[in-house]
This record gives structure tokens, C-alpha cells and sequence, in this order.
């Protein structure tokens, strides 16, 4: 049996996520939300995944996140994937938290691109293929499903651009699976990973 895996970040949302995704619904632009309570961080998606290897993704992962203790991560801005001018993706943005380093952003950033590059790296000898695009540390919160109302959404997502949503403590990773529904995907949790 398989699944369609992924390991991910999983974060709980605030008050002003909700404000966020209540003023993005109240566009009228057509969106396929992501339940709130289904909000994460892909670090990697697996795709498709053999149930069997579940232990060895679990061992690997591990492994992979020996060198890091707990550290937090700032939930800030929004934008869109591509770009706001054609919006495929609507997300909240992710940096390590200041409170975590004195360096400079792109610094910042590195630790968690190298997190998700150790993830990575120790599971292609499993067969899982290292991603073409650069990480990119993202929470998606919805997928934009044609052009109606699109100036809305833009001026929506601008609002929200420099919005400070929550400081988050990573202290673990999970491996989920995605059920694909008419509705939109739905995650379960597979195994939980700490760091």
C-alpha cells in the first residue's frame, strides 16, 4: 500500500491567521481553503510513499535532525506563488526567529534550509528524489482556482504583507499522508519526529 507523503511543520493557528483566512474567503475569489487546522511547513514532500518504509523514513529523519535542538520560527507576511500578478498559491511566510539569532536573515533563513536539506539528503538513498526548486519556507493556506475577483485578493494578501502572525516553536517534525478529496487534500498524521 501507499500514500502521498510529506514531512512537515505543523502549526496551530492565532486569532490573526483566522482573520487572515476569513478576510481571504470573504473575497469571493475562488479558493480552495486549507482547514485551519490542517496549517503546516512542507520541509519535504515524499509523494508517493510505501507504507513498509515508514520505519526507515522515521530512522532517517531522526538521524537527520541530530544536530538541532528545539528553535523558533517567526510566521510573518503573505504573499503568493508564483507571484501576486498570477496567483496560483496563497501563503504565510517563515523565518527563524530573532529571538534565535543575532545574524543577518540570510542567515536566519539557513537553518531552516539546512534542516530541510539534511531531511532530504538522508532520504534519497530510500529512493526519494532531491527537489528541483530551492526550499522555500511557506505555510499554504490556500490555492487560487481562477481570475474572479483577483484585484480583491491581491489588495487582501497586501494588507496581511508585513503582518506578524505568531513566533512558533518547532520541536518536532511529522510524517503525514494526503488524502486527496474534491473538497481539498486532507493530512493525517503519520509519526511524529522530535527534535
Amino acid at each position: 500500500m501507499t500514500f502521498r507523503g510529506f514531512i512537515s511543520i505543523d502549526v496551530e493557528p492565532t486569532e490573526k491567521m483566522h482573520e487572515f483566512i476569513d478576510e481571504l474567503e470573504r473575497t469571493g475569489a475562488p479558493l480552495n481553503m486549507v482547514d485551519p487546522s490542517q496549517l503546516h511547513m512542507t520541509v519535504k514532500f515524499l509523494g508517493d510513499t510505501e507504507e513498509e518504509m515508514v520505519d526507515e523514513i522515521v530512522e532517517k529523519t531522526n538521524f537527520a535532525l541530530e544536530p538541532y535542538d528545539p528553535f523558533k520560527i517567526d510566521l510573518k507576511g503573505t504573499g503568493a506563488f508564483p507571484h501576486l500578478g498570477f496567483m496560483k498559491v496563497v501563503w504565510i511566510g517563515s523565518e527563524v526567529s530573532s529571538e534565535e539569532t543575532q545574524t543577518s536573515k540570510d542567515e536566519d533563513f539557513t537553518l531552516l534550509a539546512d534542516v530541510a536539506h539534511r531531511v532530504e539528503e538522508e532520504l534519497v538513498p530510500l529512493g526519494f528524489e532531491r527537489d528541483d526548486r530551492e526550499f522555500s519556507p511557506h505555510i499554504t493556506v490556500a490555492r487560487v482556482k481562477g481570475g474572479k475577483n483577483k484585484e480583491k485578493l491581491k489588495s487582501t494578501i497586501e494588507k496581511y504583507e508585513d503582518e506578524d502572525f505568531t513566533t512558533w516553536k518547532v520541536d518536532k517534525l511529522t510524517l503525514k499522508k494526503s488524502i486527496l478529496k474534491k473538497t481539498g487534500p486532507e493530512y493525517h498524521t503519520v509519526e511524529e519526529i522530535p527534535l
